[in-house]
């Protein structure tokens, strides 16, 4: 019996002759519309690509083929972490699980710099007042005079820092032992409180791990500068949202721009939704077209070694 590949209709029709030049002997078998397959096909199921296209609209379905698939050995995931706990089920199930490290980091490290430079810049008082017709320069501050402190230097924060670098802007990353071949500055863990206090916006590009959980509370944002700015890129369950809440409503903070969140989708009665200095991004700082390539083309590559 030939392998079986699970995979979108969508990655079918793109990339279906490189996916059959890869792997020329097995067997596609599509994801199409909103039904899972018939049982007998989840049965033959060997291998399944859960890529970008599938998030988040039809990402429950193809989980839950897949997790109905008994023979199923082997997956590739569009995303980088493996923190979310369907993975666990997975592996426990002994599925070989692979995923794209690094993959969306450039398209994370633009959102990131969109974020700083429009609360910096004062991009949300400009929109208003055009909306309002209203004529109102104001003073803002270059990133060049700015301190910006990174919380996390895996691929996205050391994409960060390399995007935000060239502005002048003082960069300086946080991580639990620094190599010494990191793009900026890089203190170890140690001295986080150190860096909350100098820095004028902090971005936490941090994966979630028992450490890291709930790891940013009311603590670290009352260490951090009144007038400071929070952007969060890594994982919601790192902050303490009430506390980010807080901080925001007190005006400690001066803006927060955020692509993750403790639940998702964001609930529509988080007051997150309506601040004036809050830019809220549905998890999707890194879905761009060319991550969504980069992605299936380390599928591609794995799926050619692994048969």
């Amino acid at each position: 019996m030939n392998d079986v590949l699970f995979l979108t209709d969508t990655v079918a029709r793109r990339r279906g002759a490189e996916i059959r030049q890869a792997a020329p002997a097995m067997e596609l078998l599509e994801l199409t519309g909103e039904t899972l397959p018939d049982q007998a096909d989840l049965d033959r199921i060997t291998h399944a690509f859960f890529s970008a296209d599938a998030w988040p609209d039809r990402g429950t379905l193809f989980l839950k083929a897949c997790m109905s698939a008994p023979n199923l050995r082997w997956m590739h995931n569009f995303s980088a972490g493996s923190d979310a706990p369907v993975f666990a089920r997975f592996a426990e199930r002994g599925v070989s699980l692979g995923f794209t490290p690094g993959g969306s980091a450039p398209s994370i490290a633009q959102t990131v710099m969109l974020m700083v430079l429009a609360l910096v810049r004062g991009l949300p008082e400009l929109i208003d007042a055009q909306r309002r017709r209203s004529w109102e320069p104001a003073v803002t501050r270059d990133l060049g005079d700015l301190t910006i402190g990174i919380l996390g230097m895996g691929s996205i924060g050391a994409e960060t820092a390399r995007l935000i670098t060239p502005t002048g802007a003082r960069v300086i990353g946080i991580r639990r032992t620094p190599t010494g071949d990191e793009p900026c500055e890089t203190w170890p863990e140690d001295r986080r409180d150190e860096l909350l206090a100098l820095a004028d916006v902090v971005i936490s590009s941090m994966p979630l791990t028992d450490t890291t959980r709930r790891s940013i509370s009311a603590r670290e944002f009352e260490l951090m500068r009144a007038g400071s700015i929070f952007v969060n890129v890594g994982r919601g369950e790192c902050v303490v949202e009430a506390d980010l809440i807080a901080a925001l409503q007190s005006g400690h903070l001066a803006g927060a721009g955020l692509d993750v969140f403790a639940v998702e989708p964001l609930p529509a009665e988080s007051p997150l939704w309506s601040m004036d200095r809050v830019i809220v991004s549905p998890h999707a700082s890194g879905l761009t077209e060319r991550s969504t390539r980069r992605a299936e083309d380390a599928f591609l590559e794995q799926l050619a070694r692994t048969v």
